[in-house]
């Protein structure tokens, strides 16, 4: 007989780590009930503040936008030491909340969509059912796309049948087979879920932690993009700009706080957080690397709104979030940038410089900016790369990009760090790329391990 999870060890379980803060006046948590009515299945996927709306952030201290000092990092622990050269060795406890917490995002929208075929063709039918539907489904593909952006190598297209992927879960169902679906599996799962949760979602809603149908057209142009499908992720991008287009002026923005964007959210399309693991970026003797700090021309306001003088160099105070957490969520900014960069991709270099040029125009001191001039696609190409890099630092971003300009003839990045225990290297197509798969899952479902 098959096992089905239970309802109330699950949610009590996530109850026993709710925390008592309340932030961006967002959908409320209620976590102590058995799922029978819509009303108590949305308030499985409300519970943001430990569940939902949160994801991997190991991948940010791989990436190449942070410089650790020596004085802090002769004190990171094993496993964020680890994560900054790359060891392939990079654990040093059997389970990490970078695959676990995603995994229970899956389940909680797995159970969700198995509750919701209980009901009535009435009920089916209603506004609200499929809202809830569409939402469960968005965050499942929410959630594997995270876990795939940092466990499973890029997207390539011709060896994605090839290439490990996840272990895929449609069903709250314990018992299922355990292996990993390949590549090219794992990401139609997450396409054929935003295409379904976009055309079940509302259009608005009255709290950014909730899906909508342009948060499911962004995160499709997000998806396409990251697996080199320009035109698709281009389509989308316009898709989702004809429900959301503002662009925040960074001349109305005050860069004294500590946290200059707290409550300006304009651009904000759907929040989400990276855990805070990766809380040493914010101690002294973290920085962003001063090549990044020294692309910010004069008269650019994310200089001062993005950074502040710390020790030698600059941190960074610039995300999109209510608390000191990174934000990953999804926002019309990165519209612009994808938008761009597929048109530059598409050898339309010319708009690709006018989607820019609006962007930017809100980032500079009021009169003081010079549009960008086209020459030719190649340039143009240059020119939004660097932007996406100015625009989208610490967002969970940068660590997906390198991996699919390392597919591209021409675009490869390699990775250095100099460090107290010598200097490091990652090449382009470094099997590093994807992280390891924590080894208590390894021995508990026997699934294939990434090779290293």
């Amino acid at each position: 007989m098959k096992k089905y999870i239970n309802y109330r060890l699950l949610i009590f379980g996530a109850f026993m780590l709710v925390g008592c803060e309340d932030f961006l006046n967002q959908k409320p948590d209620q976590a102590l009930i058995t799922p029978n009515s819509l009303e108590e299945l949305r308030a499985l996927l409300d519970n943001n503040t430990q569940a939902m709306n949160q994801e991997p952030t190991y991948l940010e201290g791989a990436s190449d936008d942070i410089l650790i000092r020596e004085s802090l990092y002769n004190t990171l622990t094993p496993i964020n030491k680890n994560i900054y050269i790359w060891d392939p060795q990079i654990y040093d406890t059997p389970s990490i909340i970078d695959w676990t917490l995603p995994f229970s995002q899956i389940l909680y929208a797995n159970t969700v969509l198995f509750e919701l075929e209980k009901f009535g063709e009435a009920e089916k039918s209603s506004l609200e059912w499929k809202d809830l539907k569409g939402s469960a489904l968005f965050y499942r593909a929410y959630a594997y796309f995270s876990l795939a952006r940092q466990f499973c190598l890029g997207y390539d297209k011709g060896k994605a049948e090839e290439l490990l992927g996840l272990p895929l879960r449609t069903s709250p169902v314990i018992d299922q087979p355990n292996s990993r679906a390949n590549l090219k599996e794992t990401f139609a799962l997450i396409i054929n879920d935003l295409q379904e949760a976009e055309s079940l979602l509302g259009t608005s809603s009255s709290f950014v932690t909730r899906p909508t149908k342009p948060a499911a057209s962004a995160m499709l142009s997000r998806v396409y993009l990251y697996m080199g499908f320009f035109q698709e992720s281009l389509n989308y991008a316009d898709l989702a700009l004809t429900y959301r287009n503002e662009i925040l002026d960074y001349n109305a923005v005050n860069s004294v706080p500590a946290r200059p964007f707290v409550n300006q959210f304009e651009e904000v399309i759907f929040y989400s957080d990276l855990l805070f693991a990766t809380f040493y970026f914010f101690n002294a003797g973290a920085e962003v690397v001063p090549d990044l700090v020294g692309l910010y021309e004069p008269y650019d306001l994310r200089k001062s709104l993005f950074f502040f003088k710390r020790g030698e160099g600059y941190a960074f105070k610039g995300q999109y979030s209510f608390q000191v957490r990174l934000f990953g969520g999804l926002a019309t900014d990165e519209l612009y940038l994808n938008k761009a960069e597929c048109h530059a991709r598409l050898n339309q270099g010319e708009l690709a410089v006018e989607t820019i040029n609006k962007l930017l125009e809100k980032r500079f001191v009021s009169g003081m900016f010079e549009p960008l001039v086209y020459s030719n696609d190649g340039e143009a190409l240059q020119m939004v790369k660097k932007e996406r890099r100015k625009q989208l630092l610490l967002r969970g971003i940068r660590w997906g990009d390198l991996k699919r300009y390392n597919l591209l003839p021409g675009e490869e990045v390699t990775l250095t760090r100099n460090t107290p225990d010598g200097n490091f290297d990652l090449q382009p197509h470094d099997l590093r790329y994807a992280f390891p798969i924590p080894e208590d899952e390894i021995l508990l479902s026997g699934i294939a391990q990434n090779p290293r």
